[in-house]
């Protein structure tokens, strides 16, 4: 292990960041560098992915991503300068990437060129910091469930287990106030007979 000088704001600015031999060489499959204690969470879906950059009060963030995948971060934490590098798995569409910063961390939506699961978030060998968020992880079948019945169930279903008659109250509300008119014997100038059941 050993430090890592990374060009900030300010110049060359010793960013004090732990990494391997391997991702300082620049890694030809991957060339994601992400620094010791930065925590990375992610989730997907057919035409996006979720990320969670987990790092404290960041101030400053700087964020840049390219339309083949990569995404620079770059951030102050804890009084360190701090630089992230993702190489993702495939090419986005930067356009329609969302960003937001908040106390813990920085979050983003970044939207796949094309629509399709990747399975893993960056090429080459993952760091041990990056990690499924399986709190928002939704599998293939659980997602082609919801777009095809988005309010979490299929009407058409229960309307043939509920029989031909199925609808609703007011239809049902109708049908009995026109079944009681048809059936009703009060003539107009006749006293009422209460009916009293014991």
């Amino acid at each position: 292990l050993s430090k890592m000088l990374t060009f900030g704001s300010a110049g060359l600015v010793p960013s004090g960041i732990a990494l391997c031999r391997k991702h300082l060489e620049g890694d030809d499959e991957g060339g994601t560098i992400i620094p010791t204690g930065v925590r990375v969470q992610w989730s997907e879906r057919q035409d996006r992915i979720s990320l969670q950059i987990e790092v404290t009060e960041p101030e400053e963030p700087s964020v840049s991503i390219s339309d083949d995948g990569v995404v620079l971060i770059s951030l102050i934490s804890d009084e360190q300068q701090l630089t992230v590098r993702l190489q993702l798995l495939r090419e986005v569409d930067a356009s329609k990437t969302r960003w937001s910063a908040s106390g813990r961390g920085l979050g983003f939506d970044i939207y796949k060129l094309g629509v399709g699961r990747w399975g893993r978030l960056v090429k080459g060998v993952a760091p041990a910091n990056v990690k499924v968020d399986w709190a928002s992880y939704v599998d293939e079948e659980e997602e082609m469930e919801v777009k095809s019945n988005p309010l979490g169930h299929d009407i058409y279903k229960m309307r043939g287990a509920m029989g031909k008659g199925w609808g609703s109250n007011v239809t049902q509300l109708t049908a009995a106030r026109q079944q009681a008119a048809k059936i009703n014997t009060y003539k107009e100038g006749e006293e009422e007979e209460l009916i009293t059941l014991c």
